[in-house]
């Protein structure tokens, strides 16, 4: 969390110092891949966070009316579906990472993207690791009652 607030702070002064030098006659280069580049740590953590604190949105004026089996087998569903969502887009970034190892880098200031990805595939797997345990919980309540 940490780590993504502070990536979130260097965007917003970034962007706040680039429009105040535009309005004085000066271009900060670069602005816009840096800011790029932070929002994929800030998003990488953030997803991960709101999975781990469960502060996605979660309907549960309907859910809370049923019995407490059906709250955990439809938290079950629930936790599965997320998880295969979140596997597919894991993958598919294992694929873009396997495709272009090493050999892309941004426009203008020639920052490697390997990195960015790798932190970013990180936290799509801690969000799959989240919901994976959440899927096994959700699991053993459904059996309990």
């Amino acid at each position: 969390m940490a780590l993504g607030a502070a990536f979130l702070a260097g965007m917003m002064v970034l962007i706040t110092a680039s429009v105040i030098s535009r309005r004085a006659g000066n271009v900060i280069q670069g602005t816009y891949e840096l800011s790029e580049l932070m929002i994929v740590v800030t998003a990488a953590f953030a997803l991960g966070y709101a999975a781990l604190n469960k502060t996605h949105i979660v309907i549960k004026v309907v859910v809370e009316r049923f019995p407490q089996r059906a709250q955990a087998i439809l938290g079950a569903v629930m936790s599965f579906i997320s998880l295969a969502t979140w596997a597919m887009v894991a993958w598919t970034g294992v694929l873009i990472l396997s495709k272009r190892w090493l050999n892309e880098e941004s426009e203008y200031l020639s920052v490697p993207y390997l990195p960015f990805r790798l932190i970013f595939l990180l936290g799509v797997v801690l969000v799959c690791s989240i919901y994976l345990i959440d899927l096994i919980r959700a699991l053993r309540q459904a059996v309990r009652k």
